[in-house]
C-alpha cells in the first residue's frame, strides 16, 4: 500500500488517482464474495448464477484479481524512495525514522489483521522493513530482482520441483475443505470474541497463502520496481517521460495478448486430451505460468494507461475525483473493511450468502462514490484523513494540526 507518501509535500495527482483507483479494485476483490477473507465452502461460490452475476464474477476474474494489490505495492515502493529520498536530503537518520514509521503501521496491521484476517500492512510492515536494507541496490539490479519476482519465477520453480519430488503442486498442503468449513462458520454465526479468535489463529494459514501462491514475492517484486520508478523520477514529470509510458503500454499490451493466446492454447490442449486440469500438476503449473504474465501485464497497463490518460484534460477531469480518495488511502482502507465485516458478517447486518456477486457489485460501487464524496468535503476543512492524522502525528510523537488553517478574507474599500 502506497501509504508513506508525506502529505505535506507536493502531491503528484496521478500518484493519487493511482492509488485511489486500486482503492475500488481492491474493494472489489473484497465485496464481491461477502467480504471474505479467506476460503470458503465451494458450494457458496456457486449459489448465484444470475446474469449480473455472471458478469460481476467475470469483471473480477479477468480485470480485477491479483491486479490491484500490486499497484498499491507498486505504489508503496515508489513512496517509500520519496520518503527516505526526503530523509537522506534533510540528513535525518533514515534507517531510524522510516523504522519508526513502519513499526506504527506495523501496529495498526496487526489490530486490522484481527479484526479481518485479510490485512495487508501486516505483510507490508515485515517487507517494508526487508526494503529499508536493500534499499542501496543498484537500478539494474532493482529491475532484474524485480522482474523475476513480479513474475512469480522462484515460486513457480519451487512448484516444478514439487511435481517432479512429490507429484504435487502446492507447496505446504492444506485442507481447504475443512479451513473453508471453519470460516463459513465465523462469517455466519461467529461472535465478535470468535472472529478475533479465528482471525489470530489464521495467521498461519494467511503465511502459507503468501508462500503457495507466491504474494510475498510478488509483493516484494513491485515493491523494488516501484523504488526504481522514484529513483528515476518517471512520475515526476510524466510527460517528459511521455515516451517511455506508451513504451511500457505497447509492450505489456503485447505480453498480455500472447498470455491470452496461450491460455487459450492450453484450455482447448486440455479438451481434446481429456486432462483434468485439477488433477494434473503440471497443467495446473503451466496454467498458473501463464496467469502470472497476464497479471503482470494488465496492471502495468492499468499503471501506464492511467498516466498517459492523466495527460489528457477530458479524461485527468473524469480520473481526478479518484485522487480524495488517494489521499486517506490508508482511513479508506481501514473503513473498508469495517463498512465489509459489518455489512456480511454476523455481528452486523449478516448479509452473508443473502445478497448475490452482482448485488455486490453495485453495493461496491455506491458505497466507493459515497466514500469519494466524504474524501472531497473532508479534505476541503482538514490536512490529513483522520488515521494518516495519527499516524503521522505518532511517528513525530506530537500532535500535527489537523483542521486547515482558514484563508484570509481580503477588505476592499
Amino acid at each position: 500500500m502506497s501509504l508513506p507518501f508525506n502529505p505535506d509535500s507536493e502531491r503528484i495527482v496521478t500518484l493519487d488517482v493511482l492509488r485511489g483507483f486500486a482503492l475500488f479494485g481492491i474493494f472489489y476483490a473484497h465485496m464481491i464474495f461477502w467480504y471474505a477473507g479467506g476460503p470458503l465452502p465451494e458450494e457458496i461460490y456457486q449459489l448465484y448464477k444470475d446474469p449480473g452475476s455472471a458478469v460481476a464474477i467475470g469483471i473480477y476474474m479477468i480485470f480485477i484479481i491479483s491486479k490491484f494489490f500490486a499497484i498499491f505495492s507498486f505504489l508503496f515502493g515508489l513512496s517509500f524512495y520519496v520518503q527516505i529520498d526526503k530523509l537522506a536530503k534533510r540528513h535525518q537518520s533514515v534507517a531510524l525514522r522510516f523504522g519508526w514509521r513502519l513499526t506504527i503501521l506495523g501496529i495498526i496491521g496487526v489490530l486490522h489483521h484481527i479484526f479481518w484476517r485479510a490485512d495487508i500492512l501486516s505483510i507490508y510492515v515485515p517487507l517494508g522493513f526487508l526494503l529499508l536494507f536493500l534499499r542501496n541496490l543498484n537500478n539494474r539490479t532493482l529491475l532484474i530482482v524485480g522482474t523475476i519476482f513480479v513474475l512469480n519465477i522462484p515460486t513457480k520453480c519451487a512448484e516444478l520441483l514439487s511435481i517432479f519430488l512429490r507429484d504435487q503442486l502446492q507447496l505446504i498442503q492444506e485442507d481447504h475443505k475443512a479451513a473453508g468449513a471453519a470460516y463459513y462458520n465465523i462469517i455466519k454465526n461467529g461472535n465478535f470474541a470468535a472472529i478475533v479468535q479465528h482471525n489470530i489463529q489464521a495467521t498461519t494459514e494467511k503465511l502459507n497463502y503468501q508462500i503457495n501462491s507466491g504474494r510475498g514475492f510478488i509483493t516484494f517484486g513491485f515493491f523494488l520496481l516501484g523504488m526504481l520508478a522514484g529513483r528515476m523520477r518517471w512520475f515526476a514529470n510524466i510527460e517528459q517521460h511521455q515516451a517511455f509510458f506508451k513504451q511500457i503500454l505497447k509492450r505489456s499490451s503485447l505480453v498480455l495478448v500472447i498470455a491470452l493466446l496461450a491460455g487459450m492454447v492450453l484450455g482447448a490442449s486440455l479438451v481434446l486430451l481429456t486432462i483434468d486440469f485439477q488433477q494434473t500438476p503440471i497443467a495446473g503449473w503451466l496454467g498458473g505460468f501463464i496467469l502470472e504474465f497476464f497479471n503482470t501485464s494488465l496492471t502495468l497497463i492499468y499503471i501506464a494507461g492511467i498516466s498517459l490518460l492523466m495527460l489528457k484534460p477530458k479524461w485527468e477531469a473524469r480520473l481526478k475525483p479518484l485522487a480524495n480518495a488517494g489521499k486517506m488511502a490508508l482511513s479508506i482502507y481501514l473503513s473498508q473493511s469495517v463498512i465489509g465485516v459489518f455489512l456480511f458478517f454476523n455481528i452486523g447486518f449478516g448479509l452473508f450468502t443473502l445478497t448475490s456477486p452482482g448485488q455486490n457489485a453495485l453495493l461496491c460501487i455506491a458505497i466507493f462514490a459515497i466514500q469519494m464524496f466524504i474524501c472531497r468535503w473532508w479534505l476541503h476543512y482538514f490536512s490529513y484523513g483522520p488515521i494518516e492524522w495519527l499516524w503521522r502525528s505518532a511517528t513525530d510523537l506530537k500532535w500535527k494540526p489537523l483542521v486547515k488553517p482558514s484563508l484570509p478574507t481580503l477588505k476592499t474599500e
